[in-house]
């Protein structure tokens, strides 16, 4: 049984519902898929009951968006009580500076001779609470200025190019304790493309309780390697395709990446042991 514990909709910045990425795992072939959107749980719900209905089991995730002082990390949740208010006033911290950080690069490609109006992105966006650099890449793509969305980054919106503007992410550490407070389970995500290596070894100081071992950004040597760095290290091993819809990544098909199942069953162990624990007062 194959699963993907990492797969996005258009929630944040995929291009399917959450009902059409359960139905897409279904035919695929999907036992489990998890929901990670960035910086937002608003499909889970949709996606699990639509699981229920398509026999694919849905684990409720995240995929936060994080800094620490060596770099950018993103931190996947799995299992947390996603509907506490204080879980989602952290996650509402980073969404809330998106607008006018969309705005500020829209300002910029149309000094670059590329006018692009953030009500075209928002509108591209529909009702996505995580709107982002892709919705403007599409934008771009929707007028022509691009050939594909890969030029889009490469050419305009990526760090260090011409269009693009940082923004606010929240700690890394604090996402961890964040995640593990709402009786989660926290994941490194695609660690190889983490700049700063020892910067996976402060977060397994702070805690971090897996790590994505298998992704498409992963070769078969970087899957092993980071394996045996969280075997050693008694971390979760997990795996997920980091699917967007197949407008995004022309490269693979959801249901490519072969997960081992032994993945999931760990997790979901190690998610009996969380919930055993006696609660803090």
């Amino acid at each position: 049984m194959n699963i993907d514990l990492h797969i996005h909709t258009n929630a944040s910045d995929g291009t399917l519902s959450p009902t059409q990425v359960v139905e897409e795992a279904r035919d695929a072939g999907l036992a489990v898929i998890a929901l990670a959107d960035h910086d937002t749980t608003d499909g889970v719900a949709e996606a699990v009951e639509s699981g229920r209905r398509h026999d694919v089991e849905v684990v409720p995730g995240v995929e936060i968006s994080a800094e620490d002082p060596r770099g950018e990390v993103h931190i996947l949740g799995y299992w947390m009580d996603y509907a506490s208010p204080a879980f989602q006033s952290f996650l509402l911290r980073p969404r809330s500076v998106r607008p006018a950080r969309i705005a500020e690069m829209c300002a910029k490609l149309t000094a670059l001779g590329l006018p692009v109006t953030p009500e075209e992105v928002q509108a591209v966006a529909g009702d996505a609470s995580s709107v982002g650099r892709p919705h403007l890449a599409r934008v771009m793509l929707q007028k022509g200025y691009v050939e594909n969305m890969e030029d889009a980054f490469r050419l305009y919106l990526r760090e260090g190019c011409p269009a693009y503007v940082k923004r606010f992410k929240n700690p890394a550490g604090e996402s961890i304790d964040r995640i593990h407070a709402c009786g989660g389970i926290s994941v490194i995500a695609h660690p190889g493309l983490i700049q700063d290596p020892a910067l996976v070894d402060t977060l397994i100081r702070q805690g971090v309780m897996g790590i994505e071992a298998y992704c498409h950004t992963h070769d078969a040597a970087t899957a092993d390697r980071f394996a045996a760095l969280a075997r050693r290290h008694g971390l979760l091993v997990t795996g997920g395709s980091d699917y967007h819809g197949e407008m995004l990544q022309k490269t693979f098909k959801l249901g490519d990446l072969k997960v081992p199942y032994a993945c999931y069953e760990a997790l979901a162990a190690a998610k009996k042991r969380v919930d055993a624990r006696p609660s803090r007062p």
